[in-house]
């Protein structure tokens, strides 16, 4: 008899502990799945401010000089997302609705294939530049005085749960293009 309510006490001692380590597993992998989604956001957040920080400006009779409106930038970076890191490569930012799935999607590229570097739920979204007196532009250059060719900083603006959110991405390089020879000197012969 005392052996069966040893066993039944042992029995129930393992079902508790068993039970236990079940749901500790259960909790952890509910944890694992917050921070990788959190990984994810925080790597794709910070593949914009790369881009954003190796901005280069091109010369004034260039092809790739920085233009800036609320829905997108393009210009030159030494850190595009593609294999040319490094070297000024030209590149453009493209933030978009997609009503299908009601969300906003902030493209490296302008096709609807390019890759995605940020997603998020609504068709709240847009891209300020910031001045050096820090007032925000909707587009860059703003329209009326002379501004160097990149701006300050770059705002993304978005919604998400109910609740503003900002990302701010600032340029490391020149605001304004290196002069070459024949800006200084004029057309040599």
């Amino acid at each position: 008899m005392e052996m069966l309510v040893v066993l039944l006490i042992v029995g129930m001692a393992g079902s508790l502990l068993f039970n236990g380590a079940a749901q500790v597993m259960n909790m952890q992998a509910r944890f694992d799945s917050q921070l990788a989604n959190l990984r994810g956001d925080v790597l794709r957040a910070d593949w914009l401010r790369q881009t954003v920080q190796g901005l280069q400006p091109d010369y004034a009779d260039g092809k790739q000089v920085f233009k800036g409106t609320a829905r997108g930038f393009s210009g030159l970076t030494t850190n595009p997302l593609s294999a040319g890191y490094g070297g000024p490569a030209a590149f453009a930012l493209v933030l978009q609705h997609d009503a299908a799935r009601n969300e906003m999607v902030l493209r490296y590229g302008a096709e609807n294939d390019s890759p995605e570097i940020l997603r998020w739920a609504g068709d709240q979204g847009r891209l300020q530049y910031v001045d050096n007196k820090r007032e925000p532009h909707e587009d860059w250059p703003p329209r009326m005085g002379l501004w160097p060719q990149l701006p300050a900083a770059i705002y993304l603006e978005g919604w998400r749960d109910g609740a503003p959110w900002l990302m701010v991405a600032t340029p490391y390089g020149p605001t304004w293009p290196v002069p070459r020879p024949v800006d200084v000197m004029g057309v040599m012969r």
